[in-house]
């Protein structure tokens, strides 16, 4: 079935546009080949993939197998312990985001806040240079004005999060190299001192996470798979 699958962010990338131009377009056109879920400002968009195909060659771009772009959905691994949801009937597809309660593939966190949904939902971090270790860090979202995942994300984006476990351990590991600690002294020698909420992004950055996330409808239903997941792995959290 040709369902609403493909994200505005994926389309766009396609389209080799911003996310944002086609949103706007979306948002005036309102046409039958795209859904706003919510329909409302600050839904995110869902298009099927034979619009996605019909926009790519008005634009001079051939998908020779559109039914392909939501294929990493179907055939990305979940998470080892954690169940994945049935799938949901392809008329429930088409009236809610199709990605609800499945895991989305680990991303760098520096991407995270191009493609992070709109949706309340769970999230974790891990180190990318030891995935071995599993998630270090278990999160949730509620609605957030509208902005969901993408929302809370952007806290830890913008630095305002060093006094969340996440933001405190990552600071401690960044204390404990030197040369991260040489960089801040010789900005402050040089009459630039980093601010505290720059240089709290920076110990992010430092980390090397990465990042991935399962979204709901509703806050009480991430309230609860957040519940299980630091039950889970609580004893490898960075959660406090």
């Amino acid at each position: 079935m040709d369902d609403y699958s493909v994200s505005a962010e994926e389309a766009a990338a396609i389209l080799e546009i911003s996310a944002k131009t086609l949103r706007q377009t979306l948002r005036n056109q309102r046409p039958a080949g795209a859904r706003q879920v919510p329909p409302q400002h600050g839904g995110n968009w869902f298009l099927k993939p034979s619009y996605v195909e019909q926009l790519a060659t008005q634009r001079g771009r051939r998908i020779p197998n559109p039914s392909a772009l939501s294929s990493d959905r179907e055939t990305s691994a979940h998470l080892p312990g954690v169940e994945r949801p049935s799938p949901k009937p392809a008329v429930a597809r088409a009236v809610a985001d199709p990605t609800h309660g499945t895991w989305s593939q680990w991303i760098p966190f520096s991407n995270a806040l191009k493609v992070a949904p709109r949706f309340p939902g769970v999230y974790m971090f891990r180190v990318a240079a030891e995935p071995h270790r599993g998630p270090v860090y278990v999160g949730m979202a509620g609605e957030r004005k509208g902005n969901g995942l993408r929302g809370r994300l952007a806290i830890y984006a913008s630095g305002k999060g060093a006094g969340s476990g996440l933001g405190e351990h990552a600071f401690d590991r960044a204390l404990e190299d030197p040369t991260w600690l040489q960089a801040r002294l010789d900005e402050a020698l040089a009459g630039t001192p980093m601010r505290a909420k720059a240089a709290a992004r920076s110990a992010i950055d430092h980390a090397g996470l990465e990042v991935r996330w399962q979204t709901f409808e509703t806050r009480a239903q991430a309230l609860q798979v957040e519940a299980q997941l630091i039950n889970e792995y609580r004893h490898q959290l960075w959660n406090r």
